[in-house]
Parts: C-alpha cells; structure tokens; sequence
C-alpha cells in the first residue's frame, strides 16, 4: 500500500471520526434538552397541582370560618333571647335571631357544595339542635303560664348548652382539613357525633 492511499484512509477515518463525533454531540445535546423540557414540563404540573390544592384549601378555610362563625352566633343569639326572655322584653334580641338563622342558612347552603362529606355529616348534628332550639324557642314564647314558661326556658339554654362539645367536633375536623393541624385531638369522638344525631327532640322532651 502506498504512502499517498494511506494518507488517504487517515484523511477518511479522521474526517469520518468527526462527523461521528458532531453527530453523537448532537444527539446526546438533544436528550439533555429533552430532559431538561421533561424536567420543567414535570415542575409546572407539581405547581398547578400544588396551587390548585392550596386554591381549594383557601376556599375551605374561608367556606369554615363562615360556617363555625354563623352556627356560633346563632346559637348566641337564641341564647341571648332565651336569656332577656326569661327576665322581661326580647325584642331587639328576637331580631338579632331572625338575623343569624338567616345568615346561617345561607352559609350552609354554600358550605354544601364546598364541604367535606366528613364535616356536612358532623356539622348537620349542630344544624339539628339550633333547628329544634329554634322551634321550641317559638313555642316558649307562647307559654302563657310563667313557672311553665321559666321551665321550658330552662330546658332550652341546657340544649343550647349542649350544642358547645358538637360545634367544638366540627371545628377540630375543619381544622384538620384546612391543614390548621395535623391530627384530630385526643378527646375527639366519632361516635358522640352519630350518638346525638338525630336525638335532640329526646333531649328537649324527654
């Protein structure tokens, strides 16, 4: 073989090593690339998925501070009446009643298509005791006999009464939703939820 087709083969294989080289850069400069758009593409859907959760906890907390807020003053209110009742006139605290059972009527209404399932169940349990408070606060006002009248004013601020440990189960759960704590408490109970719904007739009458 002569020198000049040697020379020649070098000149071939180096020119070829080149272009085997430019095109293995290329491709390996194309998968980073890939993984790097991978990479941001991945990124963005973990933030639309992390805002999209901070969005609906934002949207809980405000629905739950609403709701706690309004059964609260709800049940002040007819406490409140219970109370200047007992003692003489109610009427200013007869309209801050109509007030709150309006607007936590209309809270509720919002909290049913927001709510967890787990909290409309619990908070339906405080729905029915300011519900049946609120009936037999209307039939007290009728009472035309005073020491059965006192009576009955009585029997209703200790079912208002015990509406404080329900609503104090509500909130622990909205708490846990809404990420304001990380477990439910030590005293918390289920079963006290599904042991006084459905009873408070029994607990007025009885």
């Amino acid at each position: 073989m002569s020198g000049a087709t040697v020379s020649l083969i070098v000149a071939i294989a180096g020119v070829g090593g080149t272009l085997a080289s430019a095109v293995v850069t290329q491709v390996l400069a194309q998968r980073a690339e890939s993984r790097r758009l991978d990479r941001e593409q991945q990124l963005r859907a973990e933030e639309q998925r992390a805002s999209e959760s901070q969005h609906k906890i934002n949207q809980l907390r405000t629905c739950y501070v609403q709701l706690n807020a309004h059964d609260r003053q709800y049940r002040d209110a007819m406490l409140a009446y219970a109370y200047a009742f007992k003692s003489g006139s109610a009427d200013a605290e007869a309209a801050e009643v109509s007030t709150a059972r309006r607007a936590q009527r209309d809270t509720r209404a919002e909290a049913q298509l927001v709510a967890s399932d787990a909290v409309l169940a619990a908070e339906s349990g405080v729905n029915d005791r300011l519900t049946t408070a609120y009936r037999y606060l209307m039939n007290v006002t009728d009472e035309s006999d005073p020491s059965t009248r006192r009576a009955k004013i009585s029997q209703l601020i200790g079912l208002l009464d015990s509406i404080i440990p329900q609503q104090g189960h509500v909130r622990a759960l909205m708490r846990l939703e809404v990420h304001a704590s990380e477990e439910l408490p030590a005293w918390f109970d289920s079963d006290s939820q599904l042991s006084t719904h459905g009873r408070v007739d029994a607990d007025v009458h009885g």
